[in-house]
């Protein structure tokens, strides 16, 4: 018979799982900051503000509602130097970047952020835009270090976790699922292999 976990263990395996796809969202932040300034691409390129949009919308995610995990990450893993621009990356990209609130957002001198505004050049020049916030590129070194830092921070929790509840670890060879919905279940569920066969499709 499978003994249920005990809640704080379930709760420690949700933790694991928001740890694993933290690392992975804050190295994906980093590597497309790091790409726009390696390829010193600028803001008059048409790949500039997508990829800016990636760099903050990847580092948000660990940050927000996950459905089936709880709570997200807290700021209390953001280094006290790091906080001002913790905050102001969520900001864009709750408000501009992942969203497009028309009244959520306001610069101090034309308005919203985000407008669609009628441009008249001349009486039979007139033309409809709407608006496009540019991401900040001189703070991408630091959006890279901090995404470093929090990386390290992740997988030393990863770690920690992980040692702490290796002795739920089956010793059958397979594949298993950590289990973050079944707190009566096991720490570690069976699972249909998914590694073995990508392993061996890439080698064919």
């Amino acid at each position: 018979m499978i003994a249920a976990m005990q809640p704080q263990e379930f709760e420690d395996a949700r933790l694991l799982w928001k740890m694993f796809y933290a690392g992975q969202s804050f190295e994906h932040s980093r590597v497309a900051a790091k790409y726009v300034l390696q390829k010193n691409i600028i803001e008059d390129e048409p790949i500039f503000y997508p990829l800016m949009a990636a760099v903050y919308v990847l580092y948000g995610k660990p940050f927000k509602k996950s459905c089936g995990v709880g709570c997200p990450i807290g700021e209390d893993i953001i280094p006290q130097d790091y906080l001002e621009l913790h905050r102001d990356l969520l900001k864009h990209r709750d408000k501009i970047l992942a969203h497009s609130d028309a009244n959520k957002f306001e610069l101090f001198d034309v308005g919203q952020a985000n407008q669609v505004r009628l441009v008249v050049r001349s009486p039979t020049d007139k033309s409809l835009i709407c608006s496009q916030l540019q991401a900040n590129r001189p703070l991408l070194p630091h959006i890279i270090s901090l995404c470093l830092e929090l990386q390290e921070k992740v997988e030393s929790s990863k770690i920690e976790l992980f040692k702490r509840y290796e002795k739920y670890a089956p010793n059958a060879v397979g594949e298993y699922i950590l289990n973050i919905d079944d707190p009566n279940g096991a720490f570690f569920k069976p699972a249909k292999p998914v590694v073995e066969a990508n392993s061996e499709n890439d080698q064919k």
